[in-house]
Order: C-alpha cells, then sequence, then structure tokens
C-alpha cells in the first residue's frame, strides 16, 4: 500500500513537475522528463483528472481530486492509486515525452498484475518482468549514472523488484497489504465512545468485534453479506449471484429500431419457438420488453443502465460500463437495459441484457504501452447485442480521451479484482522460466 501508493507517487510527480529536490551541479532546464513544469499545463491536466471523476463508477471507491488544486490537502493513498495506475496511461501520454510515458506505462501494467486476489504463473512472470524494465528503465531515463542524481534512486525504486518472489513465499500481495488494517483501524476509532479511558475502550470495541465474526463463521445467515441474506428489497433472482434491480417497467414500451433488431437477432439464433415473438407491435414492428435499470454483481458491484435515470445526470458517476465475456472472448460494453425473454413455451424467463460493445482496442498504443493502455471506440447501435446478463464479469471505468483527431475511451479496471487477459492482443513471446 504505502510503496505503490504513496512512495512512488511522491517520487514521479515531483519529478514530471520539476519540483523535485535538484543538486547544485544539475540543471532543472536539462530535465527532459518535466513534462507538468509549466504551470499552464499542470492546471490543465488538474482539470482533466477532476472531469474524469464522473466517469469512475462509484464502486471504485473515492475518485482522485484535481491535483493542481488538492495534492498538499490531505490528498488519500487511494486517491493517488486511481489517478497513477487507473487514469495514468491515459491522461499523461499527452504531457510526458514517450520514452517516459512508456517506462510509467510498464509500472501500471505490473501493479495491475500484481494487485489481483488470483494471479496466475504467467501474469506473475508478466509482472516481474514489468517491474525490472521499469526499474533499469527508470535508471537510464532518469538517473543516467549521473552521482548529482543519486538521490533519484530512493529505495522504493528497487522494492517493486522483489514483489515476484513475495507472491511465491506468501500469496497474492493485496491480501496481505496494508489496506485492510487501516479500514480496520479507521472502523474501530470510530467507534470509540469512552474518551477519558480510550484505550481500554479500543480493546472492548475489538473484542466484541471478534465475537461477532466468530458467531458469523459459526453462523453464516446472520452475516449481513452472505447468500442468505443478501437479496436487495424488490430484487429478482436470475442464479450465480446475479440479481436484478429496481427500478422496473411494470408495462412494456417499445424498444428502438436498432435495439428491436437487435432483440430479433438474438430471438432468431436462440429461441426461434419463443411466446415472445408476440410483443412484436404488428403497426410498428417494434419489440415491447419490461426494462429493468440494474444489475447486482456477485462481486457486489452495482451495473446500471442507460435506462437507469441516475446514469442520465451529468455529474453522476457511471456504472453503465461491462467487461463481458462472449464466445470466450472478453470484451467491453456499456449497457443500455434489462430486459427477460421467454425462450420456450412454460418455461422461466432469461434475464438478458442488450448493449453497444466498444471496438477492439488500439493495437498501436496497446503495445506502447505494454497493455496498460487500452483505448477504443464507442460503436453507438453499430455495436448492439443481446447476451445473457450472466455475461456480465465486472463494472469498468471507460474515460473519454483523443486520439489523433478521433474520440476515444481508454478502461481501466477496479484495482484488486481480476484484470482482463490481454493474450489475445498482447503476444507475449517470453519463456515461461523461474523468476530469478
Amino acid at each position: 500500500m504505502h510503496l505503490l501508493s504513496l512512495n512512488l507517487p511522491d517520487l514521479l510527480i515531483p519529478l514530471w513537475r520539476g519540483t523535485f529536490e535538484c543538486d547544485k551541479d544539475d540543471d532543472k532546464t536539462a530535465w527532459t522528463w518535466a513534462g507538468l513544469a509549466n504551470v499552464d499545463v499542470w492546471k490543465a491536466h488538474g482539470e482533466t483528472v477532476a472531469a474524469a471523476t464522473a466517469f469512475i463508477p462509484g464502486s471504485f471507491g473515492r475518485p482522485p481530486r484535481n491535483p493542481a488544486q488538492k495534492i498538499n490537502s490531505g490528498y488519500k493513498a487511494w486517491e493517488y492509486h486511481l489517478y497513477l495506475y487507473g487514469l495514468g496511461p491515459g491522461l499523461f501520454r499527452d504531457v510526458l515525452p514517450d520514452p517516459y510515458w512508456r517506462n510509467f506505462c510498464k509500472l501500471v501494467r505490473a501493479v495491475r498484475l500484481i494487485s489481483q486476489h488470483s494471479i496466475t504463473r504467467s501474469e506473475l512472470l508478466a509482472a516481474h518482468r514489468l517491474f525490472v524494465e521499469w526499474i533499469h528503465g527508470f535508471e537510464e531515463l532518469y538517473y543516467q549514472r549521473r552521482i548529482e542524481r543519486i538521490h533519484f534512486v530512493r529505495q522504493s525504486i528497487h522494492a517493486p523488484g522483489h514483489y515476484g518472489r513475495e507472491v511465491e513465499t506468501k500469496g497474492p500481495l493485496i491480501c496481505s497489504s496494508q489496506w485492510t488494517m487501516e479500514r480496520t483501524i479507521g472502523n474501530l476509532t470510530e467507534e470509540l465512545r469512552q474518551h477519558s479511558n480510550p484505550f481500554a475502550n479500543l480493546a472492548e470495541r475489538a473484542i466484541r468485534r471478534a465475537r461477532i465474526n466468530a458467531l458469523k463463521v459459526m453462523i453464516p445467515s446472520l452475516d449481513s453479506k452472505s447468500d442468505v441474506a443478501i437479496a436487495p428489497r424488490w430484487s429478482l433472482s436470475i442464479g450465480n449471484g446475479y440479481y436484478l434491480l429496481p427500478q422496473h417497467q411494470r408495462s412494456r414500451q417499445e424498444a428502438s429500431r436498432s435495439e428491436t433488431w437487435a432483440i430479433r437477432q438474438y430471438l432468431d439464433r436462440h429461441a426461434p419457438n419463443s411466446p415472445d415473438y408476440q410483443h412484436i407491435s404488428r403497426h410498428t414492428g417494434l419489440f415491447k420488453p419490461c426494462r429493468w435499470a440494474r444489475l447486482l454483481l456477485p462481486n457486489g458491484q452495482k451495473c446500471r443502465s442507460l435506462f437507469c435515470g441516475r446514469e442520465r445526470r451529468p455529474n453522476a458517476r457511471k456504472a453503465r460500463n461491462v467487461q463481458v465475456t462472449i464466445n470466450g472472448q472478453i470484451q467491453f460494453a456499456v449497457v443500455l437495459f434489462f430486459f427477460e425473454l421467454q425462450l420456450e413455451v412454460n418455461t422461466h424467463p432469461k434475464a438478458l441484457a442488450i448493449i453497444s460493445v466498444y471496438s477492439p482496442p488500439d493495437r498501436a498504443l496497446l503495445e506502447a504501452s505494454s497493455g496498460a493502455l487500452y483505448s477504443c471506440k464507442y460503436l453507438g447501435d453499430a455495436g448492439l447485442v443481446v447476451i445473457e446478463a450472466t455475461m456480465i464479469n465486472q463494472v469498468v471505468a471507460m474515460i473519454p480521451h483523443k486520439v489523433g483527431e478521433d474520440e476515444c475511451f481508454f478502461m481501466f479496471e477496479q484495482p484488486g479484482n481480476d484484470v482482463t487477459d490481454l493474450g489475445g492482443f498482447l503476444i507475449d513471446n517470453e519463456d515461461d522460466e523461474d523468476i530469478p
């Protein structure tokens, strides 16, 4: 937690801003990496970071505030984490010189891989390789073997090179990270009520917490997060831990022509004998679904859709972008709405979602960024497709940015979640070998 979310930002951002300590034998005008040294550029960058808040789902936690205004005012570790390892590859691309941006992206991709709750051997090898390449690149690009810059190479630069071995011996590092301890400290502190004897009060609260946790282990139904008690009011269980959530239309209303075409394609392919063909209007030829607005995922995230009223508010944090698995391939999409179709007579309806998929990622950017910048275009009605709601894996952030003259979106996932397998887009020719 402290290394990745506090120590490294405390080194990199001052270097890029040109505010880092400079030796008397060095010259800041020779710092070619200081792309944020100009005050106007730094202010514009801060406004871009603040504008991205609306595109970061609420489940991601506290979004980064405008760093130009707040970075010296209690900027939190989680804000740094989302700022650097979430928004960083897209937002620093236009302010850092290309060699420095490519080097930074290696760090981002490695951090995303190493921060998962589960990690495969191939991912661990990739993360270790990227950390080592980033460390060597940092020394060549910034330090440049100059004695007056040796203070650039802090301990936090070399520490990530040991992460791969630590995962081998201790398991995924996120499981033993300081995040959980910090949250526990905060929760216990806010429960203190006897300030005349705070430590005795703290000990009593900790004992009570331990007893409650023991009871939840023995009787899982007491846990508010257990499957027994998780179903929200007015929800509809669709199996495998998924729940459709209100708002829910009580009467059928016509879909658009492009949405009807996508639904007809699904019916013709998967349910040619569906009784729901009767809900296609004879006059307009449009399908009439009963829409649902939201979906609760097994990981606890709540996915909203364009049908959800909150998603149409200009400043609401959008949670309608999702990662889905279609025909064994990972894709990203915007959810328009959820609905149910009866595929056969006398069978239970199946919960479906109509989505608009994004284009495949820009391969050149993906390769240049070592897989950290997944940039794609929104296809609108041209990308409409109907899928089963249970194909949705997680809610992701899609942040708008420019690639040349094109309006694109770059994706990042909630830290700690399993990251997207880029094997279909990035070919890794590295042989599997032991981490040295």
